[in-house]
């Protein structure tokens, strides 16, 4: 038996093997769903698929050490091209190459933590003179963020603002965005909206990363949000060599826009799957 099928059960094995076309592998909590993606990169790996070509996520750098750690392990120095990253880690590393076709940013931008964010949005609420009591920066924070995470940016928000509340909260973030970008600044939730937006907007830049990466494999599926979701869904789109793993019994990230349904409808999606 080869060695990276070994300790695999029979649907484990056959999931890793299979690696042309879209799947899901859906399985409770135990059950060696992570080891059968890694084994999976692993397989890739050995068929001969570059390893600058495939490209796995999940959600935390110890989820992602950990599986670099494994696919080292099993393949050695022939893994080390492999994109393996976080969701936020991918995109800061795509903008670093990428964000200045934006326009605005340069490639040499910081990226603002939630202690950094709030003091800005300090700056702001003193500029509008408004009193943070009324409009808590935690409140705030999560607001904007949840905008973000469903592609709203300041202008989209403010067109849905229904009250004299909702329509300073738009403009407290209009002005947070105006000075993120003065300072060349983007938040965790920026990473991701900045690379949704320049996917779409950029044809050259869309066609180049949807040929470089042939297998894009996404751990933790049942935790993705809006816009994680349109991100595996843009790199997908030319080769559909889309393998996720999830199991919809451990969402833990409902508290910031985590959406059930990306797994649920997976099928529908991907009818081929």
């Amino acid at each position: 038996m080869n060695k990276i099928l070994h300790g695999l059960n029979k649907e484990q094995a056959e999931a890793v093997q299979l690696t042309e076309g879209p799947m899901l592998i859906m399985a409770g909590a135990g059950s060696g769903k992570t080891k059968t993606l890694t084994c999976r990169i692993a397989w890739l790996l050995e068929q001969g698929v570059p390893p600058y070509k495939i490209l796995a996520i999940t959600f935390t750098n110890k989820a992602a050490e950990e599986m670099r750690k494994r696919v080292d392990r099993m393949v050695g120095p022939a893994a080390k091209n492999v994109w393996l990253f976080t969701f936020h880690a991918f995109c800061a590393r795509f903008l670093r190459m990428e964000i200045e076709k934006l326009g605005g940013y340069a490639s040499n931008f910081v990226i603002y933590d939630n202690a950094d964010s709030k003091n800005l949005l300090k700056e702001v609420l003193k500029e509008l003179n408004l009193d943070e009591k009324n409009y808590p920066l935690a409140s705030l924070l999560s607001t904007i963020s949840n905008a973000k995470n469903v592609m709203l940016d300041a202008r989209a928000f403010a067109s849905q603002a229904a009250d004299f509340h909702a329509r300073k909260v738009a403009e407290i973030y209009s002005v947070y965005e105006k000075k993120l970008l003065l300072n060349n600044a983007l938040d965790f939730d920026d990473l991701l909206l900045l690379t949704i937006r320049l996917l779409t907007k950029d044809e050259e830049v869309r066609r180049r990363y949807q040929e470089k990466f042939s297998h894009v494999l996404v751990d933790e599926y049942q935790d993705t949000n809006h816009v994680q979701y349109l991100l595996t869904k843009l790199l997908a789109e030319k080769h559909h060599n889309l393998c996720v793993v999830g199991d919809i019994d451990q969402s833990i990230y409902g508290w910031r826009g985590a959406d059930i349904q990306n797994i649920l409808d997976f099928g529908r999606d991907y009818p081929e799957a």
